[in-house]
């Protein structure tokens, strides 16, 4: 009896000592874990809380303090390993990697200059094995790491039959591998070139299909303005972004169909029919990334979702940001589309998933307007994390237009947008193409104060598209307008009155850039306070 009493009592003692020992196993455990989250202060640290986020996300900026100053990038992409590239406008290709292990990018390894090799804008950027190949302005070049030391020791040209000028906007973007083994990549319009190369191809402005060794070449869709990229779906079709302006009224989405008219400068073009976008693109505006989310990748419940950056309005420094759409396709075949605010982050480039699924995005920050680096510490990267702490609360609603504007207050606007001449330079519905943008739906891309800022000082921001040029003629004549189309023998000239003029290249002594707009200055000088706000009104009514 009393050698079973001392059993159970050891037997006790062995219990309360397995659970002593598994308490303290499980406190460790739980220090352990406080001590490594306590280790990656930095990733905490480097979280930006002034981004309005629209999702189960966090914004962290990644610390890039090592290797190459990161000026104004505008490429990002992942590359061989799955190791996330860059490029800056100054020439400079480089990798990004978390030094200290920490999950944060934190160095900047030159990969290559193209500046080595006469080049100028890489743009362009994918991979196929370890052979990475870089668009630029005059070539798409071939860059091959052969020793494992992420720099690039030789490179070769792959595609020179570029028509390149020294226009600044004149770039190569989207470079993808399609299925069929072909390279694919956009060519931006040279339809704001005054002096453009000459290009009996068709090829600018283009989107083109190049065979697997270069050789080959041909253009399977035209009438392109600024497709900065391109995507393949899990299908194996090809999505691309087109900018408004020139011709577009929209921030488009397009499906690639082989052989089609996209509505850009069909001056230069021989076409049918003009091929409508899928989709009008309304987060922000100018997008500048495209790139479909893995199947596998959950990433806040948008598995296969499209996500789009966006650069926003030129030389308004704190607009941009970043949407996702959700494709479905329907019985018919038809497919729909609905789009949705990720994040509000300014002058965004380009995006690109990482290896841990993470979504990445590179800020160019800054710059000229011809996007050229001039102002110090320019420049980003971000990083954004799935949080599932998150996804429980309410998702944050984007503020959009909520002012009711009353019927007489419209009508007096619209009066005043005939009387002080606004309608003979500016169409509001969307399609017509004037002297200047069109207005419709302006208040999706522009606030209320943007819009009076436009109409105060419309020479302090003008778009691409919008510049004007004076042209001096061989006989003294002088003229000014916007140029709607250029080639070898002449420039088709907008001017004042919606008319244009064509100016055989022959009779043309010298052109030059005007940095002025060619909308008045003053134009509410005489209006009242009450008058002001009713034209806005009207102006910010047309959009829907």
């Amino acid at each position: 009896m009393m050698g079973s009493f001392v059993h159970f009592l050891r037997a006790g003692s062995t219990a309360r000592a397995t659970a002593a020992l598994a308490a303290v196993v499980i406190i460790s455990m739980l220090a352990a874990a406080c001590t490594s989250r306590e280790s990656t202060p930095t990733y905490s640290a480097f979280m930006d809380t002034t981004v309005s986020v629209y999702g189960p996300y966090r914004v962290v900026k990644l610390p890039i303090v090592k290797g190459v100053k990161t000026a104004n990038p505008i490429q990002l992409a992942s590359g061989p390993a799955e190791v996330l590239y860059a490029a800056n406008q100054t020439g400079e290709v480089y990798s990004l990697h978390d030094t200290d292990k920490d999950g944060l990018e934190d160095e900047a390894r030159l990969y290559c200059n193209v500046k080595d090799y006469g080049l100028r804008s890489p743009s362009g950027f994918t991979h196929r094995g370890d052979t990475i190949y870089i668009g630029t302005a005059q070539q798409v070049r071939a860059f091959l790491d052969t020793d494992g030391d992420l720099k690039a020791d030789t490179s070769w040209v792959f595609f020179d039959e570029i028509p390149n000028s020294e226009h600044p906007y004149e770039w190569t973007c989207g470079l993808n591998f399609g299925p069929d083994g072909w390279l694919y990549l956009a060519l931006t319009t040279d339809s704001w070139n005054a002096s453009p190369s000459p290009d009996p191809n068709g090829y600018r402005g283009s989107i083109l299909r190049i065979s697997p060794d270069g050789k080959k070449a041909e253009a399977v869709a035209t009438g392109i303005r600024s497709v900065y990229d391109m995507s393949f779906d899990q299908k194996g079709d090809l999505l691309f972004i087109d900018n408004e302006g020139g011709g577009n009224p929209q921030e488009e989405l397009n499906l690639l169909v082989k052989n089609s008219f996209y509505g850009h400068n069909p001056a230069k073009y021989t076409f049918r029919s003009i091929t409508a976008p899928v989709y009008a693109l309304q987060t922000e505006m100018a997008p500048s990334g495209i790139e479909f989310n893995k199947a596998d990748n959950d990433f806040g419940g948008t598995a296969g979702n499209l996500f789009v950056s966006f650069y926003g309005p030129g030389e308004r420094w704190s607009r941009g940001g970043v949407g996702r759409v959700v494709i479905q396709q329907l019985p018919d075949g038809s497919y729909t589309y609905q789009e949705y605010p990720v994040a509000d982050i300014p002058k965004l480039s380009n995006l690109a998933f990482g290896k841990d699924g993470a979504l990445y995005l590179s800020q160019h920050g800054k710059a000229d307007y011809w996007y050229n680096a001039i102002y110090e510490n320019e420049g980003a990267f971000y990083k954004l994390v799935y949080d599932p702490a998150l996804s429980e609360k309410p998702v944050k609603v984007r503020a959009g237009l909520t002012k009711t504007f009353s019927k007489n207050s419209l009508e007096a606007g619209k009066q005043l947008f005939a009387e002080r001449a606004c309608l003979g330079c500016h169409a509001v519905d969307g399609a017509t193409e004037l002297l200047g943008p069109n207005l419709k739906d302006v208040a999706k891309r522009l606030n209320r104060t943007e819009i009076l800022e436009e109409i105060l000082s419309p020479s302090e921001r003008i778009k691409p598209s919008m510049m004007a040029l004076r042209v001096h003629k061989t006989n003294g004549q002088s003229l000014i307008g916007r140029v709607v189309n250029a080639n070898e023998e002449q420039i088709s000239l907008m001017m004042t009155g919606n008319h244009v003029v064509q100016i055989n290249r022959s009779d043309i002594l010298k052109t030059e850039d005007e940095k002025k707009s060619l909308m008045y200055e003053g134009l509410l000088t005489s209006l009242t306070d009450s008058e002001k706000e009713a034209l806005l009104d009207y102006i910010v009514s047309l959009s829907e």
